[in-house]
């Protein structure tokens, strides 16, 4: 990986192989950027900023994708990660992990996520982000966006790292191209996946349901833990289970608490979530860890099981 900024920047963004398409969103984000410098120039800021929380392979993909359906939302398109990791790439910190804290957000840091996501925003509409990473760093969002507003999706960790498994094993989702290749078996030594945590050199030699139970369970224990100094009035948890079986109903209680309406779009898209999984390996089953990777998780589940019980999943 390249020490030089811009290249790091560039490395961070969702799509290595970007498309036509993916062409037109950076044009696209641009146009938008430079509408709403004025007001920002004219000193106006983000407000009310909205953060999804969960481990990666969690559901926030799927929750992402129907709320930001909303008229009153805007987004960076794909993650926001040459925005939250500009000045913290983990090659800038000596590849020490993903995780940050409120001792991080510096004035200059501040100012800048701020400036940035305020131009995706403008004016008229709140920020809605979804960043796996981020589960590792609220206390830092939250010195960032004091009235941010979060959505902590969790999902059984079972299942869980069995998305996990699964999606190691594809060519899709790589993350960070590391200083050395790690030796995890029967996934490619090149690419680390998914969110870098602390430890996560211990584990460089596998097994990979280690590595993925660790990405579990380090997301939702730095979560639950930030969460305790959180306002309860600023975030919601919701099972990723139950929003699966009534996606409509839970969308409903979020956007609630959200205080945006339920617009007829966000409907449509909470209701064909049913039917269209968003961003998945294979299709969404409750259990899936029992006919797919099941060797693999019962191995794990010593390690996941505080965590599990801390969430209230029970057997």
């Amino acid at each position: 990986m390249p020490d030089d900024k811009k290249a790091l920047r560039k490395s961070l963004r969702t799509n290595f192989n970007p498309g036509p398409r993916d062409h037109l969103n950076r044009v696209l984000l641009r146009a938008r950027q430079a509408a709403h410098l004025p007001a920002l120039m004219a000193g106006k800021s983000i407000e009310r900023p909205i953060f999804i929380i969960g481990a990666p392979r969690s559901g926030t993909s799927m929750l992402y994708a129907v709320l930001r359906t909303s008229s009153k939302l805007a987004h960076w398109p794909g993650e926001a990660h040459e925005v939250w990791e500009a000045d913290h790439h983990p090659a800038l910190r000596g590849w020490d992990s993903n995780a940050l804290t409120a001792e991080d957000a510096d004035a200059a840091t501040r100012a800048r996520i701020r400036r940035d996501f305020f131009l995706v925003t403008g004016t008229g509409k709140r920020l809605i982000d979804k960043t796996p990473r981020n589960a590792l760093r609220i206390g830092f969002i939250d010195a960032l966006f004091p009235d941010a507003r979060y959505i902590f999706l969790q999902r059984d960790g079972r299942d869980n790292v069995n998305s996990l498994i699964n999606a190691w094993r594809t060519p899709r989702y790589r993350t960070y191209a590391l200083p050395e290749p790690h030796s995890i078996p029967g996934v490619d030594p090149k690419w680390w996946k998914f969110t870098l945590y602390p430890g996560w050199r211990e584990d460089v030699g596998g097994p990979l349901e280690v590595v993925c139970a660790n990405q579990w369970k380090s997301s939702y224990d730095h979560s639950l833990a930030a969460f305790e100094r959180v306002p309860r009035s600023r975030y919601r948890a919701i099972k990723y289970e139950q929003l699966v079986e009534s996606p409509e109903e839970e969308v409903a209680r979020l956007m609630e608490f959200l205080e945006l309406d339920l617009e007829s779009a966000v409907k449509e898209k909470a209701t064909a979530a049913r039917t269209k999984p968003v961003n998945v390996v294979t299709p969404p089953e409750r259990g899936k860890w029992r006919r797919e990777n099941r060797a693999e998780i019962e191995r794990v589940l010593p390690l996941i099981a505080p965590t599990m019980e801390a969430l209230g999943y029970g057997d």
